[in-house]
């Protein structure tokens, strides 16, 4: 596993404790921007099922999960790049799994907003968990008007759940016993908003319960390119909720467990072979039975 460039300095995970999200440069390599870089063009031009699910292909909105599953680059971002370490320094946990990934790409004039969210309740775990964290980073310059994203400082420690939002506003994922995010952009004034313009390469590294959004690419000749990689530390419980983000293959868990196993692996202390020999094998395509289960639930909400 690759060393970052540098450790994260005392005053960044203090700012991640205290306000959910810091911005960090100077964490990954070029070698492994440019190899990633490469990687986003080569699946927005070859979207997986689910790519093709959440994409917003009129709008010119690329989305993507579960990536290292079927390609080796992003494979290699989990197991070899310095994002593992990073996590681990946050959220000082001895084991670090990995999640899931996810690719958000707005190419200039894409007119699709990220609204206000945030993402524990898109995902199937306890929602009161906190050792969980996203590494974003963009391979190209990021400003407020190409979709930059915007944070509301310390909304991490909000007592309220909210309901998942994706940028279609898709029913799906709104079939919540969550409530609605208050509207933010009505009352911006009274939110320690945070949103900086970023380098290619730089991160955003935040947690899963902090607030955040990212409007349009209104400009007309940048793009914006991210992806973002989740991590979990210890005592990460797995809950089998409805409208949390489709799982594409067996996982064994039910609530109530940690999170593990092969969908889930862990990458520190060390990698358990177990979890990861089937990937080793060569890509592991989604199982038809679930995607089956996805098609139907689509086909019921048209």
């Amino acid at each position: 596993m690759d060393q970052p460039l540098r450790e994260l300095t005392p005053e960044e995970i203090a700012g991640f404790d205290q306000d959910g999200v810091i911005h960090a440069r100077n964490l990954f390599s070029q070698d492994w921007i440019e190899r990633m870089t490469q990687a986003v063009d080569r699946v927005v031009a070859s979207p997986t099922f689910l790519g093709n699910v959440v994409s917003m292909k009129e709008q010119r909105f690329s989305g993507d999960l579960f990536l290292w599953k079927v390609d080796d680059d992003f494979l290699a971002w989990v197991y070899d790049s310095p994002a593992a370490l990073i996590a681990q320094q946050l959220l000082r946990s001895e084991k670090i799994r990995h999640f899931y990934d996810q690719l958000f790409v707005k190419p200039a004039n894409c007119p699709v907003p990220t609204p206000w969210h945030h993402d524990v309740t898109f995902w199937p775990v306890d929602v009161n968990c906190r050792a969980l964290c996203s590494i974003w980073i963009t391979f190209d310059p990021v400003d407020p008007g190409n979709g930059g994203l915007e944070f509301i400082k310390g909304s991490h420690r909000w007592p309220g759940r909210y309901k998942a939002v994706t940028p279609n506003y898709d029913p799906y994922m709104l079939d919540s016993d969550f409530e609605d995010l208050p509207d933010i952009d009505a009352r911006r004034d009274d939110y320690d908003l945070f949103s900086p313009s970023l380098e290619a390469g730089d991160c955003l590294i935040f947690n899963a319960q902090v607030v955040h959004g990212g409007a349009a690419n209104k400009s007309s000749d940048k793009p914006r390119r991210a992806f973002s990689s989740r991590w979990a530390g210890d005592d990460v419980v797995f809950e089998d909720r409805h409208a949390t983000m489709p799982l594409l293959w067996n996982h064994g868990l039910k609530t109530g467990d940690p999170i593990g196993g092969t969908l889930f692996p862990q990458v520190l202390p060390r990698s358990i072979q177990a979890e990861g020999s089937r990937r080793a094998q060569g890509a592991e395509p989604p199982e038809p039975a679930f995607v089956k289960r996805v098609l139907e639930d689509i086909a019921a909400r048209q």
